[in-house]
């Protein structure tokens, strides 16, 4: 098998995982929402249960948006080429993170780019 057959694999299996928790977390708020009301201090546990369901929802849902964007690389060719110099992005680095888009020099400028602006 290609490593990009087998990296594609592992991403659309990581999308499923991602996915399925997802939905869970789903399920969860809107069980929260639909419950009958509890006491006070019950209330305020759903409430702060409710957030943490809610942030892990919003995170799975980027991390899914970053799969499908490598499962568009691949399907058009480009994936494994950074997308800032064009250059090929080495199979390790794809292999320690499929979704990867940038190899590690233009990944390190971006992360000091973004340091530099947060911190200005």
């Amino acid at each position: 098998m290609q490593p990009i057959e087998a990296l594609r694999g592992r991403l659309l299996d990581r999308r499923r995982e991602v996915f399925r928790h997802v939905s869970h977390a789903e399920d969860d708020l809107l069980w929260l929402e639909t419950n009958v009301p509890a006491e006070l201090e019950e209330e305020a546990q759903e409430a702060i249960l409710a957030g943490v369901l809610s942030r892990l929802d919003h995170r799975g849902q980027q991390e899914i948006h970053t799969i499908d964007h490598a499962l568009i690389l691949i399907e058009r060719g480009d994936y494994g080429t950074c997308e800032d110099c064009g250059e090929p992005i080495p199979v390790e680095r794809l292999e320690a993170l499929p979704t990867a888009t940038t190899c590690i020099l233009c990944a390190e400028a971006r992360e000091n780019a973004t340091r530099q602006r947060a911190a200005s």
